[in-house]
């Protein structure tokens, strides 16, 4: 597991181009776990980011949260997780999973 886990830091490191902070790294590492490197790698979510525009990734986020045109409620709850996460700032204190 954790050698899965190196390779999404990783891939996450190399393929964004802007400074993230360590909760946004966390939260797009958690994404790229679910949706594959090469998803992330094509997505608008990892183009508007290299943009500098970090207030669309939580919006492209909320995305990624249907399987064959349908609504999970698992994604749905895991991307809200993942945005809230990215929206969080440092300082704060709590949990995310």
């Amino acid at each position: 597991m954790q050698e899965d886990l190196n390779a999404y830091e990783r891939a996450v490191s190399r393929l964004v181009k802007v400074p993230l902070n360590d909760n946004e790294f966390a939260a797009l590492v958690s994404f790229v776990f679910n949706v594959g490197v090469g998803n992330f790698e094509k997505s608008d979510l990892l183009r508007l980011l290299n943009r500098g525009w970090y207030e669309q990734v939580p919006v492209q986020l909320n995305r990624w949260n249907k399987c064959n045109g349908h609504v999970l409620g698992g994604l749905a709850r895991r991307r809200a997780a993942e945005g809230a996460l990215w929206r969080k700032r440092e300082d704060e204190k709590g949990d995310f999973v």
